[in-house]
């Protein structure tokens, strides 16, 4: 009797110490858990911190900051100068980030369709010729350039910009690079443009040495241009509508080779193209896609322009 109360004690006692056990394996793996993920939080909160984005506003601040730090020296610019240079380089390392986007997309069709090309070509099926061949290749090498030469590109605009900014820009650094886009420009005459910035055409007889005079006909801060000023924006204004003009006829044409790509990608796909167009589509494409951006380039540097030459006019505080 004794013995089997000391079997079944026994019994209950090492249920217990299982059960035990296993809720606490179950609690351990609970608090491990949460400190992995409490981990992880805090990790990812301090490398968000660490790589904190900047706009194009704010690599315009840390410019402008570094430059008034060399105000004693050669390296100083006039203000104006280095918001224009901040958004030329933004401008051109965005761009040329699409453009290498744009390219490795080519290369991708062209790598594609010689593998095709060539399955075809040792097999005997279809219409394909070694002049067929050697076009794609010849093709998919001129994307390889034009990638090295948009890589190299980037690395000097980085270089400039982060010479302005007195940072190094590499791949790591975390800066808000958009898709290209046209800066909105909404004046449709140089009347209207003047009379927004307070900018008024005088004769040279009224004003001073500088050229410029404050206008007391006017009871709001205006500023009156010489002739030679005022001529000098006005080309800096036309090179703005001339650019914008030019964009809406390369964005027409980007819509009418993309359509033109994506028929000719499909029908080489399904068997049914012929690589001698796809080659064209793909070169024609290549083109005037790197000319659409390069308009929204143009555009946004020559509004940029426009804003120096009116800023340099307005009396330094």
């Amino acid at each position: 009797m004794l013995q089997q109360k000391s079997i079944i004690m026994r019994k209950i006692f090492l249920r217990s110490v299982s059960v035990a056990s296993t809720h606490t394996r179950f609690i351990i793996a609970l608090v491990l858990v949460f400190l992995l993920q409490t981990g992880v939080c805090f990790l990812w909160a301090v490398d968000t911190k660490a790589r904190a984005t900047m706009s194009l506003q704010k690599l315009i601040e840390l410019a402008l900051d570094y430059n008034l730090k060399n105000k004693s020296d050669s390296k100083y610019l006039p203000p104006e100068n280095i918001t224009f240079l901040v958004k030329k380089y933004f401008y051109q390392i965005e761009t040329q980030m699409e453009q290498l986007g744009n390219a490795n997309e080519v290369r991708g069709h062209f790598q594609k369709a010689i593998e095709k090309a060539k399955e075809n070509f040792d097999s005997g099926e279809g219409d394909v010729s070694q002049s067929d061949l050697t076009k794609l290749k010849l093709g998919l090498s001129n994307t390889l350039n034009n990638i090295i030469d948009l890589n190299h590109g980037l690395q000097i605009g980085k270089l400039n910009l982060g010479k302005l900014i007195d940072q190094e820009l590499r791949d790591g650094n975390n800066i808000i690079f958009r898709d290209p886009t046209p800066i909105d420009f909404p004046y449709t005459s140089f009347d209207d443009f003047l009379k927004a910035k307070k900018l008024n055409l005088q004769s040279k007889k009224i004003t001073d040495k500088v050229g410029i005079v404050p206008n007391e006909i006017h009871g709001e801060q205006s500023i009156n241009l010489t002739e030679e000023n005022g001529l000098l924006l006005y080309k800096a204004f036309l090179d703005v509508t001339s650019s914008r003009d030019k964009l809406l006829l390369s964005g027409k044409n980007r819509k009418i080779t993309r359509a033109l790509l994506i028929s000719e990608v499909a029908n080489y796909d399904f068997g049914i193209g012929d690589s001698q167009e796809l080659f064209e589509a793909l070169m024609i494409y290549t083109r005037i896609f790197s000319s659409y951006l390069d308009s929204i380039y143009t555009l946004n540097v020559a509004v940029a322009e426009l804003e120096k030459a009116t800023d340099s006019f307005y009396p330094k505080h």
